[in-house]
């Protein structure tokens, strides 16, 4: 039992701890450190798998793996709900900001003179209206910022920047039509998102449901939990169910991001 336990410790603990990274390629030569980054969000759990195997033995390590099962999948669910609010936040920044520059060049300001105006406003152009500010060209600016999540309208805004500067072509109509199809993006996404709050409801429901079991195991006058815990086959279900939960909600998660 000593020995299962201690094994529990090391896995455990491997868990926690990443190979060392690699040099990109653009970094300053120079020798690689060789240290190895430690997980944080995994590292927690995992020691503690390990210590309730070291000093609980067997049953212990299992329940607190199950624990953790959990605990990282509610982890990982307030990120994702995190990541695509901020995402909603950004997409709506980027239709404000287009709307703003067109206003600004409609009365009659220099592309970027509006621009420097309008990132006061709208910290999404900052970085743009700062080369602009200097004689380089917003263009590539938008076209780095929008592969971060949200922010792809910005790949529309530099088209038609770069149309103007290359065509002498009024800008603002451009923004202006561009603004609106953001604002009816986030409309569609909202109806979306609306849709969708039902079936995320009824996944995190079904992830309840085998504690709700676990209950009616005790009105029926049985003990489910002294069998989750005392023999391998409890521990089987246990772990089997735990895993089967989390990965339940995860996947509705995932169906409903994409859609």
């Amino acid at each position: 039992m000593i020995g299962l336990a201690l094994v529990w410790a090391v896995l455990a603990a491997a868990l926690g701890v990443r190979p060392p990274a690699r040099v990109p390629e653009a970094a300053p030569p120079g020798p690689p450190t060789g240290r190895s980054r430690v997980s944080w969000p995994w590292f927690a759990p995992a020691v503690g798998v390990g210590l309730a195997g070291v000093f609980g033995g067997t049953p212990a390590a299992v329940v607190a793996l199950a624990a953790a099962i959990v605990a990282m999948t509610g982890v990982r669910m307030v990120q994702l709900r995190r990541r695509h609010a901020g995402a909603r936040r950004a997409t709506t920044e980027v239709s404000r900001a287009c709307a703003l520059l067109a206003s600004e060049l409609d009365l009659g300001k220099v592309p970027a003179t509006a621009l420097s105006t309008a990132a006061e406003d709208c910290p999404v152009l900052a970085p743009a209206a700062a080369i602009a500010g200097i004689g380089g060209d917003p263009v590539s600016v938008w076209r780095r910022q929008c592969e971060h999540p949200g922010q792809g309208g910005l790949t529309v805004l530099a088209r038609a920047w770069q149309v103007a500067t290359d065509t002498g072509a009024p800008l603002a109509p451009s923004l202006e039509t561009v603004a609106a199809a953001l604002r009816a993006d986030e409309e569609v996404e909202g109806m979306v998102l609306g849709e969708l709050a039902a079936p995320r409801m009824t996944g995190v429901l079904l992830a309840f449901l085998p504690a709700v079991g676990v209950a009616l195991g005790y009105l029926i006058g049985g003990d489910p939990v002294a069998f989750l815990t005392g023999e391998p086959a409890g521990w089987a279900c246990l772990l089997g169910g735990s895993a089967l939960a989390a990965a339940g909600v995860l996947w509705t998660e995932r169906l409903a991001s994409q859609a």
